[in-house]
């Protein structure tokens, strides 16, 4: 990546003007010409294509066609590529044969093996059979993360690894791309053990590895960046540099109109203004990062009087709504799309990655941060999914998975169809526990609010009323079971569903009859009684009692 920055140094660079001078124009620069050399054919004799004489066994595999022509380039930046801000009956539990920790377990031992052999082909079909498809960005995250202090061959095959395990469909481009951004989001703590990680991970974006869309470089953090320029000499070096100028004279620029416009001003207009003619798009994920951060200052303003008008607590609140709003904005067609699910995804990525040092300056800060992240996500500017993959990938370690568990529980009409990993095991025991929970408060109203917010398919309706039907047999609760059946008919089922929950529950008791001796009888009886609540018909009743044994 460094050779590519140098390359774009010195093909955009006006002659005779001084990188430093004026640095937006070599950061802007820098931007086209990756995105031209992406979206271009790229000629025979492209410098950049070119393999240097004194190649290392790495440089020789990266440039050559072996992996670039397996690439699994992703222009689409999203972290999570869905559409909904949250999770509908249409969308299906995530299946995987098993949990996420045994997924964990078996995925390092199988790494370790792969490390030995180096068997790319062996390594995808003992991938494949581990039936954990959805778990597989953090697979990348694993195989990215050791690569680092990898030897040259290691990291080769990782290279090779990932990209036929996204030529099988085994990965997707957001689940490399969070596997990355979770590196990214640590990479400080990674130099304790492999000290020159933040520039490998930087060379992950290189066109020659093939993994990543380099532009990508353009949304790393300032701090990693500057760790690097250091470490790199010559016209690379100053279009590093360069870069970070940019980047940091964009966030001043970007915290005087945050204070100005939006937090003094209560202008979202005058804000979209400055920030469409600042341009700098790469940076736009920066704006949801501040304008966040700036919404926990609890100080009223002197140079605004409305907010000496609040309490601490009153005002920070206020300062959230603003926020939300704004970002509601900027995110519609009215504003061109200012920003786009990428720029709030990653800004709400390295909020959470900021989340370990946010707490220690600020006391109420866990707070603060589960209030932002619960507004974004009523307001839907952030997708429950998003929560869903953030907190199994842990992005911002133990503060940040404990901040998104609290959110999700706050937002249930949006995420208690994700909770836990948001696999179908857990979908399922999310019922259970709801029907439990019925059984010991009979509180047909609770039940009513959580199966609304469970977002259950027409057949999922049906599963469920039979699981409240066994329920209620196996407790002796038919009575109570029916009370929730009636009292919820035609708001949270119908009476065609119930009339098919009764014949499943028909169909398994010769399953049922093991643990539940009487259950045949039971279940005769339950029809009985639900015919004579108007729940079924009398016809309901001739054709069960033809079917018993």
């Amino acid at each position: 990546l460094a050779q590519e920055i140098s390359h774009a140094a010195q093909h955009t660079a006006p002659a005779g003007r001084d990188m430093t001078a004026s640095p937006l124009v070599p950061s802007s620069a820098l931007h086209d010409d990756l995105g031209d050399e992406l979206n271009s054919p790229r000629s025979s004799n492209d410098s950049l294509n070119k393999e240097p004489e004194d190649a290392t066994a790495w440089d020789r595999q990266i440039s050559g066609g072996s992996v670039a022509s397996r690439a699994v380039v992703a222009d689409d930046h999203r972290l999570v590529a869905c559409v909904a801000p949250s999770p509908t009956c249409g969308d299906v539990p995530d299946v995987t044969k098993y949990e996420f920790d045994e997924f964990q377990r078996r995925a390092k031992t199988l790494m370790e093996e792969f490390f030995l052999s180096g068997d790319v082909q062996g390594m995808v079909t003992s991938v494949e059979s581990l039936g954990c498809v959805p778990f597989h960005d953090e697979l990348a995250a694993l195989l990215l993360r050791s690569s680092l202090d990898q030897k040259d061959a290691q990291r080769e095959s990782v290279v090779a690894l990932l990209a036929a395990l996204a030529n099988q469909d085994l990965l997707q481009p957001a689940q490399l791309l969070r596997g990355f951004e979770k590196l990214v989001l640590a990479w400080d703590d990674l130099r304790l053990d492999v000290p020159n990680a933040p520039g490998r991970l930087v060379a992950l974006l290189s066109s020659k590895v093939g993994l990543l869309d380099r532009n990508l470089f353009q949304r790393l953090p300032e701090d990693l960046l500057s760790s690097l320029c250091g470490s790199m000499e010559g016209e690379a070096a100053e279009a590093m540099r360069a870069h970070v100028t940019a980047l940091a004279a964009f966030k001043a620029d970007l915290a005087e109109h945050l204070e100005a416009d939006l937090f003094c001003s209560q202008s979202a207009e005058s804000f979209a203004t400055w920030l469409r003619s600042a341009g700098n798009k790469q940076f736009h994920h920066e704006v949801v990062l501040a304008a966040c951060e700036k919404s926990f200052e609890e100080r009223p303003s002197s140079s605004a009087f409305w907010t000496t008008c609040f309490s601490a607590s009153g005002l920070i609140e206020e300062k959230r709504k603003i926020v939300i709003t704004m970002l509601t904005k900027l995110m519609s067609a009215s504003e061109d799309q200012l920003l786009d699910e990428v720029d709030v995804q990653l800004g709400f990525s390295r909020l959470l990655g900021k989340a370990g040092s946010l707490m220690k300056e600020k006391d109420q800060a866990s707070e603060l941060l589960v209030g932002i992240f619960r507004s974004a996500v009523e307001g839907e500017v952030l997708s429950a999914e998003f929560l869903k993959s953030a907190r199994r990938m842990r992005f911002g370690g133990a503060q940040g998975v404990s901040i998104l568990r609290v959110v999700q529980r706050q937002t249930p009409l949006h995420s208690r169809r994700v909770w836990g990993s948001g696999d179908d095991r857990h979908f399922q025991a999310e019922i259970n526990e709801c029907i439990q929970e019925y059984y010991d408060s009979r509180s047909t109203e609770e039940l009513a609010r959580i199966v609304q917010e469970l977002h259950l398919s027409g057949a999922d309706q049906v599963r469920f009323l039979r699981k409240l039907l066994v329920s209620g047999m196996e407790h002796n609760l038919e009575s109570v079971a029916l009370d929730a059946v009636e009292e919820l008919v035609d708001c949270c089922w119908s009476k065609a569903e119930v009339r098919q929950a009764f014949e499943q529950v028909r169909d398994v008791d010769s399953d049922l009859v093991l643990d539940l001796p009487q259950c045949r009888e039971k279940t005769g009886e339950m029809v009985a009684a639900a015919a004579k609540r108007g729940l079924l018909e009398a016809d309901d009743v001739v054709r069960d009692r033809a079917t018993m044994v």
